[in-house]
């Protein structure tokens, strides 16, 4: 293997011997004689690549946007800071074109293609954060209009940010330009460069217009969950449920009448899985989700901030109450690259298990705010085949609730339930309301309760029994206390009075606090399961309850944050979202697949965006040394609730910049569990190590080499081999599988031909498990044998409003060599066979894996 890695790096080596990076100075250089920049029409960041200091490139900016045209270039000399010396060193630079008149929209299409290239093809879950940066970068909103929580939206704008910009301009009473914003106390100069993006200094435009966006995206990449292993073989054998080879398309509409009219529709269609449409009569339309809203209207004194009808999504606090999602974010604390959508919005995204679907409002009176929400809706959820009487019925309760990534009607080779008729999608329906109230007692000091009540149409009685199987269920040690607090049973028993088929209930309240004094921000909330026990409030006895609370410190070039957690075993609350570093069921016997009645079930737990149960704290801090070196560091020590058992996570990155255009990151992680005990089997430990050596080069291009090193060791299990001997006792067979080494390295390159053309490549071999960034998708990867993987893609801006984005991979695995085919019938297939053409030659085993994707996305905006 090390001859295939030394190959592969004298290669790589080949591939950047005609790049070099770009110096300062030559930067200075982009614009010549022969390529003069069109200054009346420039962008800013057109403008800040000019051999001139920042300061003087806002004020060139400024004059431009706010006072004209330059109609000569001696007026140059006008514009505070321009010295004769620096007016001769930029004539040769610039021309003077006469200004062209497009929209302001097509304006900022310009100038901020490449955030609308990243946001766009974003795989990340936060579909709001992506809609509303979009939005509002296309539409910005006056900066003294925008309250504090819209701040914090905004893309990598920390909590002291956005306090440090409410309170400047509550200070000054006014902020007029990007200089004035820049000085803002305690505003970091990270914070300004991005919400500079988003924010305008002009009154609103009366001007009623239609804009909008679509999005269209069509791929048959796998899912990334162990499932897909597990149900890709299986699900081609299956008949009958509706499994097809169409790829996965999600398509998306976000559209505005003006300021304060939003309008949304989206379509998702998961791989493999059937179509779902409604009958008009006429014809069959698309299943889609949809919204309508109205934002910013006066009632008298009161203001109505947001008001969604149809699909919504909601997210409140720090997660432990309310948060509308289908997906688990690890360590989602709220800052950096973890945000979440704070408040109320359209939901455009791929949700569907616990989307809210009905209606939901914000008013603001003064200093008080109130939200009210209401939904109506059918969830997803495994069944019990044995029935329960209620009042005198006979009805089949529900086990777990379960995000499913391919909605069959029916649980694939579960053939109980399939004779049974229990279906286990749609299979449940769900009332919820609620509302969330906080006041400000000061301008970015923030105290609010919120409580929910959702009422099902079934009785809750959670039974391992009914998931796992029954010869497996008392040969394990798997089954864990998780499962069994899982909310349920006669105490969730109950009826509703707003609706007459409900059968039972579950009821969640809290309180949340946030406060920001100078560049510190503060976060808390505390909410507790209503099981009829009374108040807890952190104790032992009454209801169970889950808290979060966090510190964050920020300066120019260093931060801090700090952060508890702890959440009872019996808070079990299906919309809780809050930090954790795994999800519920981690570490129990609905993880191993091969224990369940189907292997589907695991999606219980893979697909599961509930925190796990879990006590401990989280540290993370950033420190930019100088120019040259910044350091990163992540440490978490956290226990099960379950069990007790003791797990941490220290992860460390460093950046070293020798000259601009080179940055070497070294990033090494330790992670492990019960690392002290030498008798479970239960322990495990990783070490991971990631070097990356960027080059930027001209045309901001770029050239990237990686390498990647991990190994997970553990107890040696025996079962996933052989005993060494017959009649061992197992517990002194030391013969198995040990550690999971893993190893990569490869290389990406970027080529812009202009601001209108990208290509993007890789090409690496990896072998064991890997992960990596792929142009705008997320892959983790394994291979025992070891593979090739490259891919390829091209990004084209075919207009100002108008892009797309397509993409091909391929992974190939390294053969099989040892493969036994004497049992299996090893007969040479001749031409013609479906088998043959797909290149399958013999009747044994499979020789050589290869696997093929594609990606098309295209957007338009308008």
């Amino acid at each position: 293997m090390h001859n295939r890695y030394q190959y592969l790096l004298f290669l790589l080596i080949i591939m950047a011997a005609p790049f070099r990076g770009i110096s300062q100075e030559e930067t200075a250089m982009v614009y010549s004689s022969e390529n003069q920049l069109d200054i009346n029409n420039a962008s800013y960041e057109e403008i800040e690549k000019l051999p001139i200091p920042r300061e003087i490139a806002e004020r060139i900016y400024e004059r431009i946007q706010y006072e004209g045209p330059f109609t000569s270039v001696f007026q140059l000399r006008e514009i505070e800071g321009v010295t004769q010396e620096i007016l001769l060193q930029l004539r040769p630079l610039i021309r003077i074109e006469p200004y062209r008149e497009v929209s302001e929209r097509e304006t900022r299409l310009s100038d901020l293609y490449y955030r609308l290239d990243r946001w766009e093809g974003d795989e990340g879950t936060n579909q709001a954060l992506i809609d509303f940066w979009i939005e509002q970068a296309l539409e910005p909103v006056n900066v003294n209009h925008m309250r504090y929580d819209e701040f914090w939206n905004l893309q990598s704008v920390s909590p002291v940010d956005a306090a440090a910009i409410v309170n400047y301009r509550n200070q000054v009473g006014q902020i007029t330009s990007l200089r004035d914003l820049r000085s803002a106390p305690y505003l970091s100069y990270f914070g300004y460069r991005n919400a500079r993006d988003f924010i305008s200094f002009s009154p609103p435009s009366r001007r009623r217009e239609f804009h909008g966006s679509l999005l269209f995206r069509m791929t048959n990449t796998p899912f990334l969950t162990e499932e897909s292993d597990v149900t890709s073989t299986s699900t081609n054998e299956l008949s009958g449920i509706g499994v097809n080879l169409y790829p996965d398309v999600y398509s998306r509409l976000i559209a505005s009448w003006g300021s304060d009219l939003k309008l949304g529709i989206s379509y998702w269609h998961s791989l493999g899985e059937p179509t779902f449409t409604y009958d008009l009569g006429f014809v069959q339309a698309p299943r889609v989700k949809f919204y309508f809203g109205v934002e910013n209207k006066r009632l008298g004194p009161l203001e109505m901030r947001k008001l969604y009808l149809g699909n919504y999504s909601l997210a409140l606090g720090q997660g432990v109450v309310m948060e509308s999602t289908d997906f688990f974010v690890p360590r989602k604390s709220g800052l950096g690259f973890r945000k979440r959508f704070i408040g109320l919005a359209g939901d455009n995204s791929r949700t569907r298990e616990f989307k809210l679907s009905g209606l939901a409002t914000e008013f603001a009176f003064h200093n008080a705010h109130l939200f009210l929400f209401g939904s109506f809706a059918k969830r997803d959820a495994v069944l019990n085949k044995t029935p329960v009487l209620y009042k005198g019925e006979l009805i089949h309760p529900v086990n777990q609730f379960v995000v499913l990534d391919q909605r069959f009607e029916y649980a694939p080779l579960d053939s109980a339930r399939f004779r049974a008729d229990l279906s286990w999608r749609e299979t449940v329906k769900e009332l919820l309301y609620g509302f969330h109230a906080a006041y400000d007692l000061l301008p970015t000091t923030q105290l609010g309760v919120t409580y929910y009540e959702s009422a099902y149409d079934r009785p809750i009685r959670p039974n391992i029994d009914e998931i796992v199987n029954p010869a497996d269920l008392g040969q394990t040690t798997l089954t864990d206390n998780e499962i069994y607090a899982s909310y349920g049973g006669s105490i969730s028993d109950g009826e509703n009075p707003f609706w007459s088929e409900a059968k039972s209930f579950r009821r969640v309240y809290g309180m949340n606090l946030q406060s920001v004094y100078q560049n510190v921000a503060f976060q808390a909330e505390y909410a507790e399961l209503d099981k009829d026990r009374g108040l807890s409030l952190f104790g032992s006895e009454g209801n169970p309850w889950a808290f979060v609370g966090s510190a964050y410190v920020q300066y120019n070039s260093f931060y801090l944050m700090g952060l508890y957690r702890n959440y009872q075993l019996e808070y079990d609350n299906p919309y809780q979202r809050s930090f954790s570093n795994y999800r519920r069921f981690e570490n129990t016997i609905y993880e191993d697949y091969f224990y369940l009645q189907t292997p589907y079930y695991l999606q219980l737990y893979s697909n599961n965006p509930q925190p796990q149960s879990e006590r401990g704290f989280y540290f993370d801090t950033r420190y930019q040394i100088n120019r040259q070196f910044t350091l990163q560091m992540e440490y978490d020590n956290w226990k099960r609730n379950a069990d007790d058992m003791p797990h941490y996570r220290l992860r460390g990155t460093l950046e070293f910049r020798p000259v601009f255009p080179i940055r070497l990151s070294l990033r090494q992680k330790y992670q492990g569990r019960a690392s002290d005990n030498d008798k479970t089997l239960q322990y495990y430990e990783n070490s991971e190590f990631r070097a990356t050596l960027d080059f930027r080069l001209s045309r901001y291009s770029a050239l990237s080499l990686l390498y990647f090193n991990s190994n997970v060791e553990f107890r040696p299990r025996p079962r996933l081999s052989f005993p060494a001997e017959p009649g061992v006792d197992p517990a002194t067979n030391y013969a198995g599988t040990a550690a999971l080494p893993g190893s990569a390295l490869g290389a990406t390159y970027t080529h812009n031909f202009n601001e209108w053309l990208k290509i993007r490549g890789f090409l690496g071999f990896y072998r064991g498990f890997f992960w990596n960034f792929e142009d705008t998708q997320f892959f983790a990867i394994e291979s025992e044998r070891g593979a090739m993987r490259y891919w390829f893609s091209v990004y084209s801006r075919i207009s100002n409003r108008m892009s797309m984005r397509l993409k091909y991979t391929r992974d190939r695995q390294y053969p099989i060599t040892f493969s036994q085919a004497r049992d299996s019938n090893n007969q040479l297939i001749g031409p013609g066979s479906s088998n043959y053409e797909a290149g399958k030659y013999y009747q044994g085993s499979l020789i050589q894996p290869s696997q093929e994707y594609y990606y098309m996305e295209f957007n338009f905006h308008f």
